[in-house]
């Protein structure tokens, strides 16, 4: 189990950074062979045994049955029991963590492109001890749907199609264009932490005990690659959307596919019978 970044051995430590560089860790970033290593409570010294495919206690989440304390598995002490024992990073980390060394165009096309087409991969790489600015990201990707969406109205407007709308160019004035771009960032943002909180609920009906509100926020915001398909292909552009947010839940919660998926989509469901409850009002009246 060494420093991701300086190679460092992080065993038996009293805190979850390295010594040498500096860097925090969590112990679920880490695979480990079954019974070669302990987990220690900080507060009495308990140790537990590792009963996933990861080596890891299951539930992440639990109280200590010593001294009853809460414990979160990502935090506790790891000892090895063999004089072989291994951890073998599971999450490096992505090109957009690392957009300092990488570069932000290149990290941010990257992201874009994995989280499209391999979402799971994507979420699989992403270390939860470093920067993820998921929320810049997802504003990024807000911004490119619209540039996409305004682009092909005012494409097929050029050839003659969607005539019974209002030519785009003049609704795009300098008043408008201004207020397109202070709301666009707003309007996302709300909504990566209100679908956060939908999916929290939804989780928390479906028995996933101590999951991370900020772990489904940055589902959320991270399946913002895909808004470009949302905006041009409806259908086909939300069921992409939501298997690449049900992706991000399944492994930033460590819950199964299909609960990440029900936690995914009741919320969009929702969402969509308040939508057509919306425009039958307005189309009614």
């Amino acid at each position: 189990m060494n420093c991701v970044r300086c190679n460092y051995l992080l065993w038996d430590l009293s805190e979850n950074r390295c010594p040498e560089c500096g860097l925090a860790f969590e112990v679920t970033d880490y695979d480990f062979p079954k019974k070669a290593v302990a987990f220690v409570c900080r507060a009495c010294d308990q140790s537990y045994a590792g009963n996933d495919e990861h080596g890891l206690p299951a539930p992440r989440r639990f109280i200590c049955t010593k001294c009853n304390a809460p414990l979160d598995v990502a935090q506790l002490r790891v000892r090895p029991l063999r004089d072989d024992a291994v951890g073998e990073p599971l999450r490096l980390g992505t090109p957009w963590e690392q957009r300092h060394r990488v570069g932000f165009v290149r990290a941010y096309l990257d992201g874009v492109a994995r989280l499209a087409m391999q979402p799971q991969e994507y979420f699989r790489l992403s270390a939860s001890n470093h920067n993820h600015g998921e929320i810049v990201f997802s504003v990024l990707c807000a911004y490119l749907a619209g540039a996409v969406l305004i682009g092909a109205i005012m494409l097929l407007q050029y050839g003659g199609l969607l005539t019974w709308i209002p030519d785009i160019r003049l609704l795009l004035n300098s008043r408008s264009t201004f207020m397109l771009i202070a709301l666009v960032p707003l309007v996302q943002i709300v909504w990566n932490y209100f679908y956060g909180l939908l999916i929290q609920g939804v989780l928390a009906i479906l028995g996933q005990q101590g999951s991370d509100y900020e772990s489904s926020v940055r589902a959320v915001a991270f399946g913002s690659a895909v808004l470009p398909a949302v905006f041009l292909l409806p259908p086909v552009g939300v069921l992409w959307y939501i298997r690449v947010v049900s992706s991000g839940v399944e492994h930033l919660h460590h819950t199964s596919r299909g609960q990440a998926l029900i936690a995914t989509m009741i919320p969009m469901l929702l969402a969509g019978n308040v939508v057509l409850i919306a425009g039958y009002a307005v189309f009614a009246s």
